[in-house]
């Protein structure tokens, strides 16, 4: 019998509830099961019994425990990861077409169907880090601090946070100042002022842009997106349909490449949802690294 380790990361106020919906699911299926929520310190004791991790709340949450599992040993036994999306956006769900429902995800398990996810290796001169989702600059992490500084309590909804977002968004794309950069892409060179370089793993992120519609989470390659000064307008239009529901369909061709250098004149990047400042060198070299995890789907 396999034994499922449940990592939550319960809404305020409910974690009870959602605790006994949670494992009142599970047992009935005939799973065993260790329950921990990621809002506490002892999520990352796991013992050697796990088959399966359930990761359940949002793109954040997954990240998290992504994490602390790679920091694990060659030794240590591998375990499957499966995603209960729970969050705002889900983009991860999203990419993978994964259900929100615990009952049709459990009915949809097969352990001899999984499907791997490769991971980005990042390093610049003062950090190393990774990235699941997306790694990029210019207009994006710009919105990124632009949210952290507005008050969005009084967005009860996922659906109300990512709308005005992109009413944010919007609003930042028409005032963003381009700015210069020098990209390789396996040895290959693009240079000019761009509002946004994006290197996807996956198809959509923030409040679900899908900026790389044909990225792949296990080809080995990342899709590279180089929005440039003179596609301001197309972007525009392109948030203007997403919020009226016209189309999703980007006007932009992307670029696909395993190993990426990326020198830019600007003071931020963000991996995946976290922020980080450059130094004056900025340069950020870029690593697909096949196959890293296996998720049951």
């Amino acid at each position: 019998m396999k034994t499922i380790l449940i990592l939550h990361n319960p809404k305020a106020g409910d974690e009870d509830h959602q605790k006994k919906e949670l494992i009142d699911s599970i047992k009935l299926k005939g799973y065993q099961y260790q329950y921990a929520s990621v809002q506490k310190d002892d999520w990352k004791k796991i013992d050697g019994d796990i088959d399966i991790i359930l990761v359940v709340g949002g793109d954040g949450t997954v990240r998290k425990v992504v994490k602390f599992l790679l920091q694990r040993t060659l030794l240590d036994k591998k375990m499957l990861i499966s995603l209960l999306p729970m969050g705002t956006a889900n983009n991860i769900a999203l990419t993978l077409g994964l259900s929100y429902n615990l009952a049709n995800l459990l009915k949809q398990w097969d352990v001899n169907k999984t499907r791997k996810m490769d991971v980005g290796a990042v390093r610049g001169s003062h950090f190393k880090n990774f990235f699941l989702e997306s790694l990029g600059y210019g207009i994006l992490p710009k919105l990124m601090r632009t949210m952290e500084e507005i008050e969005t309590s009084h967005l009860k909804r996922s659906e109300d946070e990512i709308t005005f977002a992109l009413h944010t968004l919007l609003g930042l794309s028409s005032t963003y100042k381009a700015k210069h950069a020098i990209i390789k892409v396996d040895g290959k060179q693009y240079e000019g002022n761009f509002l946004l370089i994006e290197v996807m793993n996956i198809c959509s992120l923030g409040p679900n842009l899908i900026l790389a519609p044909n990225a792949d989470i296990a080809d080995g390659m990342f899709d590279i997106v180089l929005l440039r000064e003179e596609q301001r307008q197309d972007f525009i239009s392109y948030i203007g349909n997403v919020l009226t529901s016209k189309t999703k369909k980007v006007p932009w061709q992307s670029i696909q490449g395993k190993q990426i250098e990326i020198q830019w004149d600007g003071s931020w990047v963000h991996i995946d949802d976290e922020l980080v400042r450059l130094d004056k060198s900025n340069s950020t070299q870029i690593e697909a690294r096949p196959n890293i995890l296996e998720l049951l789907i």
